[in-house]
């Protein structure tokens, strides 16, 4: 939607009746352009009959972290206590905004809500976020925060990386800032979480919310938080080590991976899935467990590619269409864009690309 279309919908929404004459004079353009842009809602699905009756499509609210990633890399090997000649990049990420962004890049409509701070890494999201059409109505700037900043170095001649994040400003998305979006979140198709919410944030939203919840762990020591949510969660997404470390969290000794993803199921989860650092998929329900293992080499920096892969099961899921294995082979597909960049979304991403994917690894 453009930015005189959502202006022409807000009016609309304050005022069903208005003329086009009417709206011509508000907005200062032209009947005909008026008319032309209800014609462009009628079509996208926003409005639908006589009278400006609006038309409510499905859409996906995410809750979550945007971050800054900055990532240091040595051109040699990485040497403590010196000085490394190398490349430092800055790149959009935060699981909510990539799960949101990659959504929207499959023509879902998404409400992302997050904080931002008052700075220059906030001034550069609003601004990314123009540029390419994305949604960021429910995102606060909050003053006296720095927006969410994870910076970190890697060696891949020595597998070595350490990072620290400077998460403080999501803090402020406590269960009063979520009671400002609660309808809305209501409304929507699913409520999408990551674990950088505040624990009593998860809570709330467990009481509050009364529509199917996704979850996604960004971190080992997050992951924990998820665990008043796992019965209400119609999809979880995890790495191998938030597994151990949710396992370990809930008190359980089981010893085979299997057995750890089964735990989770039993206690509700209705959809698990697990990504090795290797791009291997396992997938665990009450009806069925799959395994894939195409071992597609990453490019480069995977770090969005697990969002991704959430965000392409949830499209597969709204169609409708699709059995469950064929979901989870959908959602690799999307995660296998995230190893054609250095950016957390793939530019390109889109149905037809994720389409081409499952033709060239699982097409039979």
């Amino acid at each position: 939607m453009t930015e005189r279309e959502k202006e022409i919908l807000a009016i609309i929404r304050e005022n069903p009746t208005i003329s086009q004459e009417e709206l011509a004079f508000e907005l200062g353009i032209s009947r005909s352009g008026v008319a032309a842009h209800i014609h462009n809602l009628m079509k996208k699905g926003y409005i639908k009959g006589k009278g400006y009756i609006i038309n409510n499509p499905q859409f996906i609210s995410v809750i979550g972290g945007i971050n800054i990633d900055i990532v240091g890399s040595p051109s040699d090997e990485l040497l403590i206590n010196n000085s490394n000649p190398g490349k430092i990049n800055y790149y959009l990420g935060g699981a909510g905004r990539n799960i949101a962004l990659a959504l929207t890049k499959l023509n879902i409509n998404t409400n992302l809500i997050s904080v931002y701070g008052a700075d220059v890494n906030g001034d550069r999201f609003i601004s990314d976020s123009r540029k390419i059409g994305f949604n960021v109505d429910c995102c606060e700037r909050i003053s006296g925060y720095n927006t969410s900043s994870f910076i970190y170095l890697e060696d891949p001649t020595t597998n070595f990386r350490v990072g620290i994040d400077d998460m403080r400003i999501l803090e402020t998305m406590t269960p009063e800032f979520i009671n400002r979006y609660l309808q809305r979140i209501n409304r929507s198709r699913y409520c999408v979480i990551d674990d950088n919410l505040p624990l009593e944030t998860i809570e709330h939203l467990k009481k509050q919310v009364s529509i199917p919840m996704i979850a996604k762990s960004v971190s080992m020591n997050k992951v924990h938080k998820l665990i008043p949510l796992l019965e209400k969660l119609e999809l979880l997404v995890l790495s191998v080590d938030e597994l151990e470390s949710l396992i370990k969290a809930l008190g359980d000794n089981e010893q085979d991976f299997f057995e750890k993803m089964r735990n989770l199921v039993n206690r509700g989860v209705q959809n698990l899935v697990i990504v090795k650092k290797n791009g291997n998929v396992y997938f665990e329900s009450i009806e069925m467990s799959y395994q894939i293992d195409k071992k597609v080499a990453p490019e480069f920096n995977i770090n969005g590619s697990t969002a991704v892969l959430t965000s392409t099961m949830i499209w597969a899921m709204l169609n409708g269409h699709y059995k469950m294995k064929e979901i989870v082979e959908l959602g690799y597909c999307g995660a296998v864009t995230s190893y054609l960049t250095n950016d957390s979304v793939f530019d390109d991403l889109s149905e037809e690309l994720v389409f081409h994917h499952y033709e060239k690894y699982f097409a039979k």
